[in-house]
């Protein structure tokens, strides 16, 4: 289902249910997918989880900075946004009886915030990654757009993406304030990860870009492609990091 609007921490590992015994990382502050991650790596493990019926529609809790006290099971740290049974969400921290989660809605409107933990329950077995799972359009937020391909070659993929900064600002676009940003390049995917960078020739092996290159990574999770940049793919704020669905 859809999110129903839009409001860090480590890699974890846990079981099932986000049961207050599992290893989660304790915050005190929420943040949205990727601003936590250093890299998207295939030795770090980002959960998938999937909201349980435990009731027919789970409100989101506010956040301790919009609300003094939150996140508590109190009605003034409800929020108006939910979720209801199946929507997939990624968990990026918890606190006590929440945990922290990012969703993003079939046109990749994205929200973030406390969530209940018992509300969650961990999709253990995401499924293998065909190559038609990564084809298609792929959407974040109103500013971020990528489309992947086949290649020239049967095993690769045909990446481009285009982002902005300030484009939602009619000010910023008046007077030509709108920054920029692009994804160009060709390459294979390992399972469920992918990653490259872009040189002056070309596309290159993500290990092999230099810091200053962009640098991508990205991961096919349940319903989501979530992406993990350098910060070196635009102009200033310009990123592809973030929580994406397919259009």
């Amino acid at each position: 289902m859809i999110a129903r609007h839009g409001i860090g921490a480590a890699a974890f590992a846990f079981l099932g249910v986000f049961g207050a015994d599992a290893a989660i990382a304790e915050s005190p502050d929420c943040f949205p997918f990727g601003s936590w991650l250093d890299n998207l790596g295939p030795d770090v493990d980002v959960p998938l989880g999937k909201v349980n019926d435990l009731s027919p529609r789970v409100r989101f809790v506010k956040l301790g900075v919009l609300q003094k006290g939150c996140p508590n099971s109190s009605a003034v740290c409800q929020d108006k946004a939910y979720l209801v049974p199946g929507d997939e969400v990624v968990v990026t921290g918890s606190s006590g009886e929440f945990v922290c989660v990012s969703y993003a809605d079939r046109k990749g409107r994205t929200t973030y915030g406390w969530f209940p933990r018992a509300a969650v329950t961990r999709v253990e077995d995401p499924g293998a990654v065909r190559k038609g799972d990564w084809i298609g359009e792929w959407r974040s937020g109103p500013e971020s757009t990528i489309r992947i391909a086949p290649g020239a070659r049967p095993d690769a993929f045909r990446i481009e993406g285009d982002a902005t900064w300030g484009a939602l600002d009619p000010g910023r676009v008046e007077r030509g304030g709108v920054h920029i940003g692009t994804l160009e390049g060709e390459t294979q995917a390992e399972g469920a990860n992918l990653s490259f960078g872009m040189g002056e020739n070309g596309t290159l092996p993500f290990n092999e870009a230099d810091d200053v290159d962009c640098k991508v990574q990205m991961r096919r999770l349940g319903s989501y492609l979530l992406v993990k940049d350098n910060g070196m793919c635009g102009g200033a704020n310009v990123t592809f990091t973030g929580l994406y669905r397919r259009k």
